[in-house]
């Protein structure tokens, strides 16, 4: 297998350096929480002691992959996105629910070892880590392997990447969770709507510009990546993907008369008949 972990070529800022950039911007709207001060303050003692990991008591499980720790952080568990719970007039996602209780029966007011991501607080201010228990294991990896959550790489946070799709190739093959599931299946560009989805699709354009590689998929879909990333990252030239049919995974923004993915690792990308096959089987 492939291992898409050692593809990342970049290096990835220091936990002061993302902290830093994250609350300068949020200075810029004047809203800087004091919890994100505490939660730069447990990185930072965390690596003065040479250590990755820190000690915390799990306070509440929000959702699938989202919880937070008793000294009052919210933690985002990296490198998996499981289905969504309701929202406003939305209705939970098929195994939403399971997703969030099998989470909390795992780590529901427990103590557990906190790893925080290399890009360590996400853009709501949220900490980005792997969550282990007691035993070593890897939260994020059991809630893939029962078919609860889908493997995302969003660079430079792929850490266990490979781990993670191996459960992924497990709990597809078996047909578990959401991967039996026809809501989960790999959509059209046609039917592609807001949120996360698998969809795939034939290039029918490529755009080569100062700072953007763009891929259509018909006039309503596109796929852009950043030429730095794309270099970086991606062992292949822009140009073998002409024609070529791929299956992309992610958070599409829908907008009036396209939807856009933006991705940044190659993991989220999959060439049909070439790279070991996965969201091109269900399409």
């Amino acid at each position: 297998m492939v291992s898409f972990r050692k593809s990342t070529a970049v290096q990835p800022k220091g936990l002061r350096q993302v902290f830093l950039d994250r609350c300068g911007s949020i200075r810029s709207h004047n809203r800087a929480p004091l919890a994100l001060y505490f939660l730069w303050a447990l990185i930072a003692s965390a690596s003065a002691h040479g250590q990755s990991r820190f000690e915390a008591t799990v306070l509440q499980v929000i959702d699938g992959d989202t919880l937070t720790l008793s000294s009052g952080e919210t933690v985002r568990l990296a490198g998996i996105n499981t289905p969504e719970m309701a929202r406003g007039d939305r209705p939970s996602e098929p195994l939403a629910q399971a997703a969030r209780s099998a989470l909390e029966s795992m780590v529901g007011g427990r103590t557990v070892q906190v790893e925080s991501a290399p890009e360590a607080v996400d853009r709501h201010g949220r900490m980005l880590a792997y969550l282990f228990l007691p035993n070593g294991d890897l939260v994020q990896t059991q809630l893939v392997k029962d078919g609860l959550a889908s493997v995302v790489a969003i660079a430079p946070n792929d850490r266990y990447l490979d781990q993670l799709v191996d459960a992924e190739d497990q709990a597809r093959q078996n047909t578990r969770g959401l991967w039996g599931l026809s809501f989960y299946a790999t959509r059209s560009p046609a039917d592609v709507t807001g949120g996360y989805q698998f969809v795939s699709g034939t290039v029918t354009r490529i755009e080569i510009g100062e700072k953007w590689f763009s891929l259509s998929l018909t006039k309503k879909l596109v796929v852009l990546i950043r030429r730095e990333d794309w270099q970086d990252r991606f062992g292949y030239a822009i140009g073998a993907l002409d024609r070529a049919e791929i299956a992309v995974r992610g958070w599409f923004a829908q907008q009036k008369t396209r939807a856009t993915l933006v991705l940044n690792h190659p993991f989220m990308l999959e060439r049909c008949g070439i790279d070991l096959r996965r969201l091109c089987d269900s399409s």
